[in-house]
């Protein structure tokens, strides 16, 4: 269970995160009137649309009217029916702007149209005088447009604004001339009605035309040419904008009383604006509580701001503000007044070439603004994971309010887990951005679509429990099935206060957990449609609201609004353990021989791994299976990945051993180096060289049988990234595009003594562009115009885009505690903790067996589990408490009834549904197009039609297996055995997930099943011919033994240590101090480093045992593929592989007994047809020379010597070498 311990000691206590800030009438009615009249809601909308309608619409009345009547008629106004109808139309279309009152260019229009309108009802006189102002209304069809988002790009609003501008001109010029002309000549009466200016101007073609006709009007002509000018030259304001000291953009924030506003700066661009206002000002932010409701000021250096970039500032204009400045300047810090702002969120730009430069521009950023304002609350975005320890080195660095969002951590986080739990990426990316569901345009989708859609609307909110939680439900298994049944929304974590005003966080607490029960001010952390919903849980009254429908819950006259307020309680964002009693009754002796956990205990650790020995030569053959290819395509001088984030999940130590999947790496070994330091020190890591786009390398790795192929790719260094290229925005992502069909082209042959070749789940992150996902599957029908999260491959989770994390920034900033439950469902367990140790550059360093280190692995984790396997293995158990009855699928079961009956009975939270997207079972011969894929439905509703093909995400709590007698690296049941059902909590999801198998596989009974897997090197060891087994067995029987050679298992690592430490020690005893004994000893011979070197497919090791006496081990052989030394290398042919006899123990009771030659024997003939050449270094020692003897007779002669390190002392061996 993750638990976030919270403090009361915060400076910055005067501000409540938990209720809304209050503020005057006023204000409050001047946010809702700027609402209004800002065309950014509906009514605001539909009241700007009205308003250019009408006045547009008196704008035709006057065309008529200058058409039909003179300058100034005398007419009875009840009698003049467009005299009425222009009135109520300026006066409907009359607004004032409030602030701008008096200079906006609208209220002179209304000025000179409106009171004409009401003098002619007193008067009696019509004048059409300056009505042909109101032509000025064009110029917001730009704008309305904008709005209703029909102009986007820069290009259209650019012409449209120009087309705008030129009606405007050309009509009030026409007005203009009209009323002057008609004005000065109205008493001679020289104008007719049929030569009316207006409509003469009006079908000109050229100016020349017009002085033609009318060239007796100097005066005329003299007017026109001088609006013509001044129109003509209306550039010249901005030009002396552009000269003048007081910019556009300048000035200086005015801060109103109690209102909030964010500052925002760093990577602007119109794209990361517009991605983070779309998610901060999403719709059900805005109509949920005021707490919401902040201003967003954006802080830039920019020349010139574009087109687009203008639109979108018109666009939210109420709520966006644009300054220029930048936030290393002081000056500027106080214009924008940044000690009064909320939060300051710094931008990166996560397509840098340099992701370090980029950080450290942001750190910079941070740097100067912790220097002006020491207790400002900061987010900022990194790129790299490594570059959070410079934030660490700020002395006013907070990590209680200040947060880091590392793109990398969790981008590679949320991979890693899709490969654990594919799918989950794209739940966990939804769940954190703000979508909407529709159910009225959703009619018209695939049901499959409407079904991911809708989960995809569901957003993570935070809300404070009632007292009825408090006072009848109790825990939190009756709280998550009240909140899911009968309120609908979906409560998957809790945030307890203690008695010191500590706050910790719990995410599913079980029954064993003490906080499984709701105690007062525990607030809880839902999914939900929008913040309406789940405010039900906070509103929620039993007097009230018993036996309602969920909509009707609303705040009654029983809700107490003190029971919401929190003073001075925030986040540390520091997670630890719950500190369970799980292993206080055992000894710790008897727990295990040695726990091989990181100092945290949230990972498993091993000693560090040369990058050599854990290379795989792709001509050895070595089979691998349910294993993790990652194709990284990076070059020499790319930056690195960060390959340690999408490890750690994969290596959490809330797993068992056997649960681990190896991890295969396949690319450039030079771009790899530069990682493997980061990383040396997990288990069953492997490097392959070679290019991922090479079929023969992806087929050496055993392609066809990986549970999973992540692709990655490292940005191009700039000088291959042309930014102003408008055609390479479409092939950065061509290297994951390009291999993932290259994969899915790959055809494989069944083999029958293989399983059945499954075809590779393939993750393929398209790195920049969207919409390069539409080429990752062919066959899918998507819009290449819908976004991301609506396209199949992102939908059912084999896609994946950093875009999507767009959207954390406000998370963030909304729910101080998204990213702590982001980190800790995806990260494996990241802790301060952890962090502060990588900082200090120490790595990931080897813990304690104590048992705050065994505690740690009992935290919660996602897993996927088939709803089939769940009812089937409930019903297998002889006890009669069974969850679920015998007929529970032919009777309709629904989504509800499994929450229900897992959430009650084992303490596990269902998240949603991985399900096919066509109905599989419907597949037959004549109807073959139907598709395999999955989707992910987030939190269906309850009564939602289960499938026994469904798989069901779920959050359980890990409970590790205390074998008193084993040590927990030793597998001693298989994968399907390992559960503790005496257990009433007990996990069974283990057994439920694919079998790791050993990766490497040597078996040698001739008589294998025609179903097992083999490889081409277990094929050889069939090759021995008859001859060769007569003449061992023979050799055998000579002393009456049945000698058997099998594959190391996990199990035999203790024992193997225990061989090798004693022969090494009888071979050294008198030459080597006990103290560098001791110490070789622990470096080379522990049960962990054997272990390692078992599951190392590179290193092969193969144990001889007696039948009919005992099974213990009498001897053993490791032979690995290592780079030989140079007087071996002197002696290869071209193409020669050599590998290298790493240990050759028997022990002394069998010495002398055909064992080491039945071993011998064992080796050359599985290395016959992989290798052509073996090579060892042994001891000078008198005690050796009976088996330089022995390796004479095989062929084996000295061509060196070698110094080896004992301890502090250096020792001289021989090398033998032998050709097959």
């Amino acid at each position: 269970m993750v638990l976030v311990p919270y403090t009361h000691n915060d400076r910055r206590d005067n501000i409540q995160a938990y209720d809304p800030i209050e503020r005057n009438w006023a204000t409050i009615i001047k946010e809702q009137a700027i609402k209004l009249i800002s065309g950014q809601q509906t009514p605001g909308k539909i009241l700007v649309t009205t308003v250019v309608v009408l006045s547009l619409a008196s704008l035709v009345i006057y065309f008529y009217d200058v058409t039909t009547q003179p300058i100034e008629s005398c007419q009875n106004w009840s009698e003049n029916v467009t005299q009425q109808i222009d009135l109520a139309f300026n006066f409907v279309a009359a607004q004032d702007k409030l602030k701008f009152w008096c200079l906006d260019i609208h209220s002179f229009v209304d000025y000179f149209t409106i009171p004409p309108s009401f003098t002619a009802i007193v008067l009696g006189r019509n004048w059409i005088g300056m009505r042909f102002v109101r032509i000025a209304r064009i110029m917001n069809i730009p704008e309305i447009l904008q709005f209703l988002h029909i102009l986007k790009s820069s290009n259209s609003i650019r012409l449209s604004r120009m087309f705008c501008l030129v009606l405007t001109v050309w009509f009030s010029a026409a007005g203009f001339v009209h009323l002057v002309s008609t004005s000065i000549y109205y008493y001679i009466n020289l104008w007719s009605r049929s030569r009316s200016p207006f409509y003469r101007i009006l079908k000109v073609e050229n100016s020349g035309d017009f002085f033609q006709n009318y060239s007796n009007s100097q005066t005329i002509s003299y007017f026109q040419c001088v609006y013509f000018l001044i129109v003509t030259l209306s550039a010249i304001p901005e030009l002396a904008e552009m000269f003048s000291s007081k910019k556009k953009y300048g000035g200086e924030y005015r801060c109103e009383y109690g209102k909030k506003f964010v500052v925002v700066c760093g990577h602007i661009t119109f794209t990361s604006v517009e991605n983070f206002l779309k998610d901060f000002l999403h719709e059900d932010r805005i109509n949920s509580d005021e707490f919401y409701d902040s201003d967003v000021l954006i802080a830039d250096k920019k020349r010139t701001v574009d087109f687009e970039f203008q639109a979108l500032l018109k666009r939210h204009f109420t709520r966006v503000k644009y300054f220029d400045a930048t936030v290393m300047d002081p000056v500027d810090l106080e214009r924008i007044k940044i000690k009064r702002s909320e939060t300051i969120l710094i931008l990166a730009n996560k397509d840098a070439s340099d992701p370090d430069g980029e950080d450290a521009s942001n750190i910079m950023r941070v740097i100067s603004i912790k220097n002006y304002h020491p207790d400002a609350k900061i987010i900022v975005q990194l790129l790299q994971y490594h570059n959070k320890m410079h934030l660490m080195n700020i002395s006013s660095w907070n990590n209680s309010i200040d947060e880091a969002v590392c793109i990398a951590e969790l981008k590679l986080g949320l991979i890693a887990e899709s490969c654990l739990n594919p799918g989950f990426s794209t739940m966990i990316a939804n769940i954190f951005a703000m979508r909407s569901y529709n159910e009225q345009t959703a009619v018209e989708r695939p049901e499959w679509l409407q079904q991911y859609l809708r989960g995809a609307s569901l957003e993570m909110y935070t809300e404070t429990l009632s007292d009825y939680f408090v006072q009848d439900l109790r825990n939190f298994s009756e709280a998550a099935k009240f909140c899911f049944v009968e309120l609908n929304i979906l409560l998957f974590a809790i945030e307890v206060c203690e008695e010191n005003g500590t706050r910790r966080l719990a995410i599913n607490p079980d029954s064993t957990s003490k906080y499984y029960r709701i105690a007062k001010r525990t607030r809880g952390f839902f999914l939900a449609g929008s913040s309406e919903e789940a405010s039900r849980a906070r509103y929620y009254c039993q007097f009230c609201h018993c036996n309602k429908p969920p909509e009707s819950v609303r705040k009654c006259l029983h809700y107490r609004t003190e029971l919401t307020s929190f003073a001075a309680l925030k986040p540390r964002r520091e997670i630890s353990t719950q500190r369970s009693e799980s292993f206080a009754g055992l000894p710790l002796s008897n727990l295990s021989l040695e726990f091989c956990f990181d100092t945290t205990g949230m990972f498993y650790w091993c000693p560090t791994q040369e990058i050599e020995q854990q290379t795989i030569n792709i001509r050895m053959k070595c089979e691998l299976s349910n294993h993790v290819i990652c194709c990284i395509f990076a070059e020499e001088n790319s930056p690195v990945i960060g390959l340690r984030n999408f490890v750690m999940p994969l290596r959490a130590s809330n797993f068992e051993e056997h649960e681990l999947k190896p991890i295969v790496f396949v690319g450039s070994s030079v771009f790899l180096k530069k990682e493997w330091r980061h990383i040396c020190n997990f288990p069953k890591l492997y490097i392959v060289e070679g290019s991922p786009n090479d079929r023969a390398t992806l087929r050496a790795v055993n392609i066809q049988l990986c549970d999973m192929c992540v692709i990655l790719s490292s940005p191009q260094p700039q000088r291959d990234y042309d930014m102003k290229s408008t055609h390479d925005r479409y092939l950065t992502d061509k290297s994951a595009i390009l291999c993932s069909l290259n994969i899915k082209a790959m055809s494989f042959e069944e083999n029958l003594s293989l399983k059945k070749i499954k075809e590779p789940n393939m993750n393929g992150k398209v790195r920049e562009n969207d919409s390069n996902v539409v080429f990752l599957d062919q066959d899918d029908e998507d819009d290449p115009n819908i976004e991301l999260y609506m396209t199949q491959p992102f939908a059912c989770g084999t896609s994946f885009a950093i875009s999507v994390l767009d959207s954390l920034m406000s998370a963030t900033y909304f729910n101080e505690n998204a990213l702590t439950i982001l980190r800790a469902l995806i990260t494996g367990g990241a802790t301060p903790e952890l962090e502060r140790i990588l900082a200090e550059g120490a790595g990931m360093t080897q813990g304690t067996n104590s048992k705050e280190v065994l505690n740690n692995r009992r935290r919660p984790r996602v897993v996927l589990v088939s709803a089939s396997d769940i009812v089937q293995q409930e019903k297998r158990k002889t006890s009669n408490a069974t969850i679920f009855s015998n007929t529970f699928w032919t009777e309709n079961p629904t989504y509800g009834e499994l929450f229900v009956n897992v959430l009650l009975q084992k303490d596990w939270l269902c998240l949603g549904l991985y399900r096919y997207r066509d109905d599989i079972t419907s597949v037959s011969e004549s109807n073959y197009t139907l598709s395999p894929k999955r989707y992910v439905i987030c939190s269906p509703a309850k009564n939602f039609p289960l499938l026994q093909s469904d798989l069901v995400y779920m959050i359980q709590q890990f409970l590790p297996k205390c074998d008193t007698d084993s040590s927990p690296f030793v597998s001693t049941i298989s994968h399907s055995e390992s559960v503790d059902s005496s257990h009433p909590k007990a996990s069974f999801a283990s057994g439920l997930q694919h079998i790791i198998q050993t990766p490497m596989n040597v078996s040698t009974n001739s008589n294998i099943p025609s179903d097992s897997k083999s490889s081409p090197i277990t094929q050889d060891i069939f090759k021995l011919n008859s001859e060769a087994q007569e003449q061992l067995t023979s050799s055998v029987d000579k002393v009456n033994l049945v000698i058997h050679v099998r594959q190391a298992t996990a199990n035999d690592a203790t024992e193997l240590s225990s061989i090798a430490e004693t022969i090494f020690r009888e071979i050294y005893s008198t030459s080597v101090t006990q103290e560098n004994m001791t110490i070789h000893l622990a470096k080379n011979f522990s049960p962990t480093i054997q272990l390692a070197e078992i599951l190392n497919p590179m290193i092969r090791t193969l144990i001889a045992y007696v039948d009919g006496i005992t099974e213990s081990i009498i001897g053993f052989i490791q032979i690995q593929n290592s780079s030989p030394p140079s007087c071996v290398k002197e002696l290869l042919s071209s193409g020669s592989i050599p590998l290298e006899i790493m240990r050759f123990n028997v022990i002394s009771n069998y010495r002398g007994k055909g064992v080491a030659q039945y071993l011998m024997h064992k080796c050359l003939t599985q290395v016959e047809f992989t290798s052509q050449a073996l090579w060892f270094s042994i001891s000078t020692n008198d005690s050796n020379r009976r088996a330089l003897k022995f390796f004479k007779k095989y062929d084996f002669r000295i061509v060196g010597n070698c110094q080896i390190r004992i301890g502090r002392e250096t020792k001289e061996e021989l090398i033998m070498f032998r050709t097959n």
